[in-house]
């Protein structure tokens, strides 16, 4: 590397690190004043008030209740977008599910009286104290002096042989929808307690104390209840149990799922370009959870609630030029609202430029969560994730300089919250949320997802109130308001900016890059060199979704990055051409018109169940555990990359640069199962 490139490098690295990034210093101070995290903790405190399941009272009071805000703070076009859900109609790749609700539900455990008889001891479970002690779609029923029968993990045959099961309780370690069809099915149990342990962290089975989410299979309707119950209290039955203990229980429930709606509360900050202002900036989160719910995901709709507040405040008191294009807010319930929306509102997911999620932004340093500033999948390259980074990178270093010596421009610490420094992590796509259904290759609308990562109490009782942290909450309003409102107004002009933010960026990622290199065997090499600056050229063109890119600025981007190549060793510059080939490995698929969405939504699997319906065998990708993904990583990539253009060669290559080498035949084996249920077409 020559002197003057020793120089650029620098400069890039660390120019301007101590101003404001891409907004005008005034507009960021009016952001940093305006927004305010003890405002986004009032309102998680009332949003954990509800239980709030798809289309069930709960979530009609949630969705309600930011209407109510959204009116009071004079938001435009707040109204509620309603979609039919009754197990019957699609969304996609969505079968919509039945909304849930429950009245009545209590286990009691028993004890003997001298005469014989049974009478209660002990409330173990109860709806009204603690919901989330009544797994999610569980029907209404009822059992009399019960047996507690322990049936381990409860999902073979050998689990049951020998046991009195027919009208009594099964204890399990699994969900409820893992042992229904044995259990209930098959066996003829009352009923369901489960102790089953979800989200695998650190902390994992730490604290016996916990109350975790448990589910019922959402089709078929479930034809029972289960209660879920703490590991401390299931050990201590099973040691009873092993001494030759009878334990017994009353059981009664009153719940079960009925014809619904997605019910979606939805505002409008509109743009003031005449043309621009069709184009929009999705704000989204969801708004359904167990109660209490306070990090996932209160957190973040209470954020992004105050998004709203703030930006329109700053909008119409004049602090913050009106932004070109509109900026939208949606609260759907995960997953299969956001489905509802984009395949069932017309004309909508064309509007949509880009979308910013927040699903658990709020974490108090108790639950020992990292903020994770999220990218979207590396089969679509977009600039709009340098710019959520950079504005976190700025909230990194002010929040960090505060906490070191108690003075800083920009503190972004509330005043009843912490002052630690923030220590946001800037990392490659993990799926679980709705980001994933926007970025998704039918609708390929780029995505920044703001969340925390991990939560020891995530889906637990003990994800309540106390552990956020307002001051968490301001600094995920900050990036999340910055970069939708820059996105918002961007124009010709702001290309150079983004040019020198991308140059930045990839030296940074080409650094990783050489690390990389030396996980994977030599023969992968130069693929992962391929798509990599593959993917950095791609970056820059993905600015011509919001303007006209000037040529000087796309001619100055890519000099630097072929000069950027020759300097790692890159020999000569990769140009995509037109993928050739014979045989399997040659063949070209496209992505049939319909259904739109990902293979798995939320309680239903739209693979799973045509797999089931064909007899076909579970593609082995989906299984398959790379370097640095696994089979579901895989999957979801895999049909992203079908573009109409890449041979199934291309897709395994690029597969292997984005989560390390997969074996051809698999990839071959995935898309031509995708091609024999029709989501597929050559």
């Amino acid at each position: 590397m020559s002197a003057t490139q020793a120089i650029l490098v620098l400069s890039l690295l660390h120019g301007q690190q101590a101003s404001p990034p891409l907004l005008s210093e005034p507009v960021i101070a009016a952001l940093a004043e305006e927004l305010s995290g003890e405002n986004a903790h009032r309102v998680v405190q009332q949003l954990t008030q509800w239980h709030r399941m798809r289309g069930s009272e709960g979530f009609a009071s949630a969705t309600g209740h930011i209407r109510q805000e959204l009116e009071q703070y004079g938001l435009e076009g707040v109204e509620v977008w309603s979609f039919p859900a009754d197990g019957e109609v699609f969304y996609g790749t969505q079968r919509s599910r039945p909304a849930w609700d429950a009245e009545f539900a209590e286990l009691w455990e028993l004890s003997q009286a001298e005469d014989g008889s049974w009478k209660p001891e002990k409330r173990i479970a109860s709806w009204e104290a603690r919901p989330i002690s009544l797994a999610q779609d569980s029907a209404s029923g009822s059992a009399d002096a019960a047996l507690l029968i322990d049936v381990g993990a409860g999902t073979s045959l050998e689990d049951y042989r020998g046991k009195r099961i027919p009208g009594n309780l099964v204890l399990t370690s699994s969900q409820p929808g893992a042992v229904s069809e044995l259990a209930v099915k098959t066996f003829g149990a009352a009923g369901v307690v489960s102790y089953a342990q979800n989200q695998r962290s650190a902390w994992w089975k730490m604290d016996e104390d916990l109350v975790r989410w448990g589910h019922w299979n959402t089709f078929p309707p479930p034809a029972t209840f289960a209660f879920m119950v703490s590991l401390k209290q299931a050990r201590s039955w099973q040691q009873r149990l092993a001494r030759g203990e009878e334990i017994r229980f009353d059981a009664e429930v009153r719940a079960g799922q009925h014809p619904g709606s997605y019910d979606i509360v939805t505002a409008v900050i509109p743009g003031s370009h005449p043309q621009l202002k069709e184009q929009e900036i999705v704000y989204s989160c969801h708004l359904d959870h167990q109660r209490p719910g306070a990090n996932d995901n209160a957190s973040g709709c209470a954020t992004v609630l105050e998004v709203a507040r703030g930006l329109s405040k700053l909008i119409r008191e004049g602090k913050a030029p009106p932004p070109l294009r509109s900026l939208r807010f949606v609260w759907p319930p995960e997953i299969e609202g956001t489905l509802a929306l984009l395949n069932g509102r017309s004309g909508w997911a064309e509007k949509v430029l880009a979308a910013i999620h927040l699903d658990m932004v709020g974490g108090g340093p108790v639950t020992k969560a990292e903020f994770h500033i999220t990218r979207s999948p590396k089969s679509l390259p977009t600039f709009i994730n340098d710019v959520a980074e950079a504005f976190g990178d700025f909230v990194n270093r002010q929040s960090a300089l505060y906490a070191d010596t108690g003075r800083a421009a920009y503190p972004f610490a509330s005043p009843e919250g912490g002052r630690e420094a923030l220590k946001a992590a800037m990392v490659d796509l993990t799926l679980g949320s709705d980001h994933q259904v926007y970025s998704e290759g039918s609708f390929r609308i780029p995505a920044i997802y703001l969340n925390d990562w991990p939560d020891r109490y995530i889906h637990t009782h003990a994800d309540r109130l106390a552990n956020i942290d307002p001051t968490r909450l301001l600094r995920s309003a900050f990036v999340a308001a910055a970069s939708g409102y820059f996105l918002a107004g961007m124009d010709t002009a702001s290309a150079e900016k983004i040019a020198v933010l991308l140059q930045r960026q990839a030296l940074r990622r080409t650094s990783l890059l050489l690390e990389r290199m030396e996980e994977v065997p030599a023969s992968e090499k130069a693929n992962l060199m391929r798509f990599h600056f593959e993917f950095q050229l791609a970056k820059l063109r993905s600015l011509s979704r919001f303007m006209q890119v000037p040529l000087q600025v796309e001619r100055g981007s890519t000099r630097f990055l072929q000069s950027l190549h020759l300097t790692v060793g890159g020999g000569r510059f990769p140009s995509r051409q037109p993928d050739m080939g014979g045989g399997a490995s040659g063949i070209v698929y496209r992505r049939a018109e319909n259904p739109k969405g990902p293979m798995s939504a939320f309680g239903y699997s739209y693979l799973g169940d045509h797999l089931s319906r064909r007899k076909l065998p579970q593609p082995r990708l989906t299984g398959y555990q790379g370097l640095w993904g696994n089979g579901g990583e895989y999957a979801y990539e895999a049909l992203n990359l079908v573009d109409g253009q890449r041979s199934v060669q291309r897709i395994r290559d690029d597969l292997s640069a984005i989560y390390g080498p997969v074996p051809l035949d698999l990839v071959a084996e995935f898309l031509d199962t995708l091609h024999k249920v029709g989501i597929v077409e050559r």
